[in-house]
C-alpha cells in the first residue's frame, strides 16, 4: 500500500519470517552457524531457545535455504498435537503420505527409518525441523527422543533441531525428561537486540527494500522504538509497519518521534 510512497521495492518491515530480512547479530549467526554445523554433522538434537519475536523462525528458514540438495528437511511448525500425528506431518513434508493414508504409530515410524536409511546409503541426510517446540506434550518429546536413536555406528541417521520459546527450558527441566535432555548435543539462545543491533536492524530492513531516500526515521522516532521495542524484531516490525502506514495516510515521508509515540498509544 504504502511503498510506491516512500519508494520502496517491497515493505521492510513485515511480520513474515523472511530470510533476506534476517539481521545477523553475534548471537543470531552463532546461532546459525552451530544449526548447520550440527546438521551437516549429524549431531542428533539441536535445541534452540528464544522469546517470543526474538527471530527464531526466520534463523530455521534460513538455515533451510542453506542445507545442501542431498539433505531432505521437514518443517514442523504446528506443534500442538499428539506425537502420531506429528509423525504424519513430517511424512507429508516428505512427500511419502500418500493423499487420505491411515498409518498406525508403529507403520509411520517405519516408513520415517526406512527413509532415513535409504537417504543415508545414498550420500544424504535427514533433519527435522520443529517449531514453536514449548507447545510439544511430554508423550511427543518422548517420541522425539526415540527418534533420535536411529543411527550407524558412526552417525545418526536423522537429525533434529528443536526451536521453542523460554519456557522449553522450564519444560524440559521439570517434566522428567531427564533422558531427552542428554540426547541433546547443541543449544543456543536467541536474546533480543542492542541499542545498536536495533539501529542497525533498521537499516538493515530498510537496505533490503532497496530504500534509496533521505533518512526516514529521524533520531527522536529511532530513540522511542528502542525504548518501546525492548530490541524484539517482531515489536519493531510492528511499530515501524504501523508508523509507516501513518505517516502515509498523512502524506509524510519522514516518520518523526510523535509519529512513534501516537502508534505506541494506539497499539497499547
Amino acid at each position: 500500500m504504502y511503498c510506491k510512497h516512500y519508494g520502496f521495492a517491497e515493505k521492510p518491515f513485515n511480520l513474515t519470517p523472511e530470510p533476506e530480512f534476517l539481521y545477523m547479530t553475534s548471537g543470531h549467526r552463532e546461532a546459525l552457524a552451530t544449526l548447520l554445523y550440527g546438521i551437516r554433522k549429524g549431531r542428533g538434537i539441536i535445541a534452540m531457545v528464544g522469546d517470543v519475536g526474538t527471530g527464531k523462525t526466520t534463523l530455521l528458514r534460513a538455515a533451510m535455504q542453506r542445507l545442501d540438495k542431498k539433505t531432505k528437511a521437514a518443517f514442523i511448525f504446528n506443534s500442538d498435537m499428539a506425537f502420531k500425528d506429528v509423525l504424519l506431518l513430517i511424512l507429508d513434508e516428505l512427500g511419502l503420505l500418500k493423499p487420505l493414508e491411515v498409518l498406525t504409530k508403529m507403520e509411520a515410524l517405519k516408513r520415517l527409518t526406512n527413509y532415513a536409511i535409504h537417504l543415508y546409503k545414498k550420500g544424504g541426510n535427514l533433519v527435522l525441523i520443529m517449531d514453536e517446540a514449548q507447545n510439544f506434550s511430554r508423550e511427543t518429546l518422548e517420541g522425539i527422543r526415540i527418534i533420535s536413536y536411529l543411527e550407524t555406528n558412526k552417525h545418526k541417521l536423522i537429525q533434529i533441531v528443536i526451536a521453542g520459546q523460554t519456557e522449553l527450558d522450564h519444560i524440559l527441566e521439570n517434566y522428567g525428561l531427564r533422558r531427552f535432555v542428554q540426547r541433546l548435543s547443541l543449544k543456543r539462545y536467541i536474546n533480543p537486540l542492542s541499542d545498536n543491533d536495533i539501529y542497525a536492524y533498521l537499516d538493515h530492513r530498510l537496505k533490503v527494500a532497496k530504500y534509496n531516500g533521505p533518512e526516514l526515521f529521524d533520531r527522536k522516532a529511532k530513540q522511542m522504538i528502542v525504548a518501546h521495542s525492548q530490541g524484539v524484531p517482531r515489536k519493531i516490525n510492528v511499530i515501524c509497519d504501523n508508523a509507516l502506514l501513518s505517516g502515509y495516510g498523512a502524506g509524510k515521508r519522514k516518520i518523526m518521534g510523535r509519529d512513534i509515540e501516537e502508534v505506541v498509544k494506539d497499539l497499547s
